[in-house]
């Protein structure tokens, strides 16, 4: 985990050598306070316009990009998934959506309390000398801190609690597998279900088929490759589970419009 002042961000580099104001993927977990100002914020290729007491959160795998604009002041708080299941109850972890819904837009939310308390005590925490507790005492603060913000969310979790496991499951399943198949047939059956269940499941929390969602993913997950590296199209399809680039190329220019290669050039 790491506690960062946005001033500071700004003169990092991501592991592939972009700056923060171009694409770039992160793999954990970022939660992006705005204290002053406004700014806009683009996550998986979605603008998102923040004013001072705003929260973003941004799950792994996400590419993201910074405003250019030097007028605003804020936080970036960074943790990964590993450091979430060393010291976060399972009780806890299971019922926060806001950082598990990869394909789902990331969460924005306004007025969500005094941002400035919880960074100061956060910060006062982080400068003791906790020894082997300091990870635990910061994951309990986090806990409280996404647990509430759980709250702001659209998703009832007393209602969908076992729906949202099955789902989030399913999540986990296409992200691993989305190479080896795109039918939704093929998931229902690892997920030991009706096919008309899982459809049923992702229209919960999608609104969409379950076909649709695995497609959804597989088009993000190309834009993601394109945005945020310099891989050439034909080795992008490999990656996304097509054997042929010119099947690739039909997909992608089904679902969007457009090619890989033009999506590419339209970023700058």
């Amino acid at each position: 985990f790491r506690l960062l002042k946005l001033q500071d961000v700004f003169s990092f580099k991501s592991v592939s050598g972009k700056s923060p104001f171009e694409s770039h993927r992160i793999s954990f977990f970022t939660i992006l306070m705005l204290i002053e100002g406004e700014m806009t914020h683009e996550v998986d290729f979605v603008s998102y316009d923040m004013v001072a007491g705003d929260c973003l959160f941004i799950s792994k795998e996400q590419v993201h990009k910074f405003d250019k604009r030097p007028s605003y002041k804020g936080y970036v708080f960074n943790f990964t998934e590993k450091f979430m299941l060393q010291h976060f109850s399972l009780s806890a972890y299971s019922k926060i959506s806001v950082l598990s819904n990869r394909l789902l837009n990331p969460s924005l939310f306004r007025d969500f309390g005094d941002l400035k308390f919880f960074i100061g005590a956060l910060e006062n925490e982080l400068s003791q000398d906790l020894g082997l507790v300091k990870d635990d005492v910061v994951a309990s603060m986090l806990t409280v801190f996404l647990l509430k913000a759980q709250l702001h969310t659209s998703y009832d979790l007393k209602s969908y609690h076992g729906d949202f496991a099955q789902f989030y499951e399913f999540q986990d399943l296409v992200a691993s597998k989305f190479r080896d198949s795109r039918s939704a047939i093929f998931y229902a059956s690892l997920l030991n279900m009706p096919y008309k269940q899982l459809n049923k499941l992702c229209r919960i929390f999608t609104n969409s088929t379950a076909k649709e969602y695995i497609n959804s993913f597989i088009i993000l997950e190309a834009k993601r490759i394109l945005a945020a590296t310099e891989i050439p199209v034909k080795e992008i399809a490999y990656e996304c589970g097509f054997k042929e680039s010119t099947n690739f190329i039909k997909f992608f220019k089904k679902l969007t419009g457009t090619s890989p290669g033009d999506f590419r050039g339209a970023l700058g």
